[in-house]
């Protein structure tokens, strides 16, 4: 597992059976949204169905697929339900309408499953039965589905509410095993999210009931140019809104309070960094009006991504890691780098 990543489920995970629960071998629902996925749709069907433990139910939800998508879930021994196109959370929504079993998965069309992610969720849900959902580690894979790296996930032993608030350290939605009782008790994914849908479900989970943590790897999460996550602007704004959504819940209560005002300040940094780079390699192929919105996006958010956007475009071959060192060193080294490179440009 990744350096630093915290099991605290219990040391005997390993060799608990899944039996143990009072459910014996309870039905598993591996629900798989999917809108023209057909690119990685059938990978990610192939692990679904290649799990260690046997009693699951795979269900897709074509959400309006224009692509092959529809005849390669077809392929397949899993139950296929399609709809119009009304998003991703409403996918999600009618696969937990429409499953049947007691446990609930969500695979993304682009992702994998471990062969022993179902069978590792349960045996730690076992042990904790007062837990609405178990959280296992991920790695990332690159788009034709090559090992890229591992992820840094840490996951606190306990206080999960409060590092929800600091960041989504869960990051990865198919690396979590989920109780369906809980969506009974604090209802589905909200639609009128277009992203971080996933974190703030896990905020609602986390307030009403404990969660654990295990460190085996589940899930594969695919990098490739279509993630959503991509999107900075859109990442920035919803991520934001979420957390500014419990605002309501945090109170006066001193720990909460100082999670909510650290993770507003991680997201900012975080997507507003992202933001000012994707704005420094594009600007000049957008149009004035998105230009002028995503500007004024990254100075009400993140105001000092505007002297990284300028960097960056006197510096383009500027990478990434110089620039995060240059804002840990003082402005004055920053602003002698900038009259050299300026310096540079004028005498050629």
């Amino acid at each position: 597992m990744p350096v630093g990543y915290v099991d605290n489920t219990v040391d005997s995970l390993a060799t608990t059976s899944v039996s143990a629960s009072s459910e014996g071998n309870p039905l598993v629902s591996v629900i798989v949204p999917c809108y023209n996925g057909a690119a990685f749709l059938e990978e990610t069907l192939l692990s679904a169905l290649a799990q260690s433990y046997s009693e699951i139910e795979v269900v897709v939800v074509d959400d309006g697929s224009t692509d092959s998508s529809p005849e390669i879930a077809r392929r397949f021994p899993v139950r296929y339900i399609r709809q119009e196109n009304r998003g991703l959370c409403e996918a999600r929504n009618a696969g937990i309408r429409e499953s049947k079993g007691s446990y609930l998965v969500f695979l993304d069309a682009d992702d994998r499953l471990k062969p022993r992610a179902i069978e590792v969720g349960l045996r730690a849900l076992a042990l904790r039965p007062d837990c609405a959902m178990t959280v296992g580690d991920h790695v990332f894979i690159t788009a034709d589905g090559a090992y890229l790296a591992n992820s840094t996930k840490e996951c606190p032993a306990h206080s999960h509410y409060e590092a929800l608030l600091k960041s989504n350290f869960i990051e990865m939605i198919a690396s979590v095993l989920f109780r369906r009782s809980i969506f009974n008790e604090v209802g589905g994914f909200n639609a009128r999210l277009l992203v971080a849908e996933d974190y703030e479900l896990y905020l609602r989970i986390a307030r009403a009931r404990p969660i654990c943590c295990h460190g085996e790897i589940v899930a594969e999460y695919r990098k490739h140019k279509a993630n959503t996550s991509r999107n900075s602007e859109l990442m920035l704004t919803s991520t934001l809104q979420v957390l500014n959504g419990q605002a309501k819940y945090v109170g006066n209560d001193s720990g909460r309070l100082i999670a909510f005002r650290e993770g507003i300040r991680s997201w900012r940094k975080q997507y507003g960094r992202q933001l000012a780079s994707e704005l420094a390699r594009s600007n000049s192929t957008l149009r004035i009006s998105h230009l002028m919105r995503k500007l004024l996006r990254l100075v009400n958010y993140y105001p000092q991504g505007l002297l990284m956007l300028i960097l960056l475009r006197i510096m383009p071959t500027l990478s990434w890691r110089s620039m995060m060192a240059y804002f840990h060193h003082p402005v004055q080294a920053v602003a002698n780098r900038v009259d050299t490179a300026l310096h540079r440009k004028s005498a050629s």
